[in-house]
Formats: C-alpha cells, structure tokens, sequence
C-alpha cells in the first residue's frame, strides 16, 4: 500500500480537527463551521477556477440558490431534511447549467464577464419575488432542528461533526477526482484548450462535467449554511459571495484541494478577529491581504509551502526538480484585480 505524505496529512487534519476544537469547545466549535462550510464554496471555486482555468464569478450564486431553495421549501411545510437536501443540489445544478453553457461558447475575459454579469442579475431576484423571498428582509428557515436531522447548530458538537463530515467527503471525492484520469484531462484542458482539442479530449463536456461538479459542492455548502444560520438573504446570491469565494482560493492556492479551505479559514478567522476589535475597514485588510498574494506569492499559502518544503527537503528522485506550475493567480491582471 502507498503511503502518500498528503494522504497522512489529511487523515491527521482530520483527526486532529474532530478530536481537539470540541474539547476546547466554546465559541471555537461554531466558528469552525462556519469557516468549513465557506471552505466547500472556495473549494468549489478552486475546482472550476484552478483546474479548469475558468474564472467563474458565479459559484455564489449556487451557494445562494441552495440556501434559499431550503428557506423557501421550509415555507411550503417541507421539513424533510433529506428532501431539502437533494433539493437544494437539484436547483444549484439547475442553474450550473447555465454557467455550463457560458463554458461551451466563450473564455478568459469574456466568460468571466458573463458570470459577473449572471450573478448581478441573481441577485436582484429576491427583490422581483418578495413574496416568495422575504426581499431585503431575507427568509428565516423554518422547521426547528427537524431540518437539521435533529443536531442543533449553537449546542453541543453535533452539528461540527456534522459539517466537518460533509466538508471530509467533498474533499476527498475533489481529490480523487482530480487525481483521476478524468482530473488530469481537466488540467490540460485548464493549461491548453486547443492542444487538448488536438489530442482528442472534448473540451467542452469536460468543462459542463466541472461546471456541474463544483455546483455540487458548491450547493452543499449553501444547503448547510442554510442549517447552521436559520436565515438567509439578498447578499448570498450577490457579487461579494463570488468574490469572497475567489478570494479565499487565491490566498490558500486556487490550483489545489486544501488551499482553498485554508485560505477560507484564515481570512474568516482575520476578518472576525478585526471585526472583534472594532475595526471598521476589514475590507481594506482583506483587499491588501489579496493583493500581496497576487503579486508575491501567487500559488498561495499551499503552494508557498510547497516551495519552501522543495528547498528544505529536496526530492529523493533523481533528476532536475519540476518546475513550478504556473500560476492561476496570474491569470488575474491588474485590471481583474480591480474590477473585483
């Protein structure tokens, strides 16, 4: 049997992450879910984004669709927490498949336009439907802890665990897809469209296939934040939710499985810890933080230690070292950078 270092890592992550926070217990236990379920949308960013070089600023908008599908359901007196689930997947699919038809017909600067303009347009939906949405007043998720298969979201660990699960699956199933043969299809279509065309891969099925697959997780993500809030709002399906979930990728390492979730984690940990100081320019913090990423180390915090670790501990394989991928953050120029 392979041992794998990452596969090591991983599985002490895990165990480390569902043993040692719920013994602190706390505010921490809370807090963590919170930047675990931001981590499935910057995870579902990282795959479309990273792997297939499409920078989609619409993955907010499934995030925000499948939360308010369960606040919505809820409504109409469907508290099943498997019927919300399947539901709230089924319609972030749903309007994947729009996005897929963006990735069948255009790239670059064009597609990432038409998903900033996709996503403005979802989020004037609760507005044309008030009754139905709750308008700028949001829609409060009904149904108790029925919706959440009984665990309560502020007592005890359960519903840490609960995430923490989910979140474990969804990156272990990115994993092994991207490790996949179908996954290093995905990375040569991402590096080089036209010669992956010669080759013989469809380039465009590949790309409905991530599409779709990131919606997924991206879905999941707005399924639990739907749960753990009871509460959700205009700002979910708008631009800063896409942003947010770029901009986490982009600092953890957008190119890889863990970067986003780490890149999630610490900026939510920095943005609450300035908001618990008082501070009224987090924003400005944050936009900093991204810039500096950008421009210095634009494979991330993940692919910053990797190259430290290359120097550190060279290969034990023979040969020269592999030269280091290029970087997805350079695809964002400095009129991306300011636009987002």
């Amino acid at each position: 049997m392979v041992r794998s270092p990452t596969l090591i890592f991983g599985v002490a992550l895990i165990a480390f992450m569902a043993i040692v926070p719920p013994l602190i217990g706390g505010y921490l236990v809370q807090q963590l879910s919170n930047y675990l379920i931001s981590g499935l949308l910057a995870l579902a960013v990282g795959l479309i984004t990273g792997y297939g070089r499409l920078f989609n600023l619409g993955v907010g908008a499934n995030f925000g669709v499948s939360a308010y599908t369960v606040a919505i359901l809820t409504h109409f007196g469907v508290f099943n927490p498997v019927v919300l689930m399947l539901s709230a997947v089924l319609v972030g699919v749903v309007v994947a498949l729009l996005f897929s038809f963006y990735a069948l017909t255009s790239s670059g600067v064009e597609y990432l336009m038409l998903t900033f303009l996709t996503t403005l347009a979802f989020s004037s939906i609760p507005l044309a439907a008030l009754d139905l949405t709750g308008g700028d007043n949001g829609l409060t998720v009904l149904g108790g802890l029925q919706v959440s298969f009984g665990i309560s979201p502020l007592l005890g660990n359960g519903f840490y665990w609960f995430v923490l699960t989910v979140v474990t699956i969804c990156t272990a199933v990115s994993w092994y897809v991207i490790a996949s043969q179908t996954g290093k299809a995905i990375q040569a279509i991402g590096r080089n469209p036209s010669r992956a065309a010669a080759m013989g891969y469809s380039v465009g099925e590949y790309r409905v296939a991530l599409t779709i697959f990131s919606s997924v997780v991206a879905s999941l993500g707005g399924w639990l934040y739907a749960l753990q809030r009871t509460f959700v709002f205009t700002d979910l399906l708008g631009l800063a939710n896409s942003t947010n979930g770029l901009v986490y990728a982009l600092v953890g390492g957008v190119d890889t499985i863990l970067g986003p979730l780490l890149g999630a984690t610490a900026l939510r940990a920095l943005t609450d810890r300035l908001a618990s100081g008082g501070s009224t320019q987090s924003s400005l913090y944050i936009g900093i933080v991204l810039m500096l990423v950008v421009y210095f180390i634009p494979e991330g915090l993940v692919g910053l230690w990797r190259r430290i670790r290359a120097r550190v501990l060279p290969s034990r394989a023979a040969g020269p070292a592999p030269a280091a991928p290029e970087a997805v953050a350079a695809g964002l120029t400095a009129e991306n950078v300011e636009a987002l």
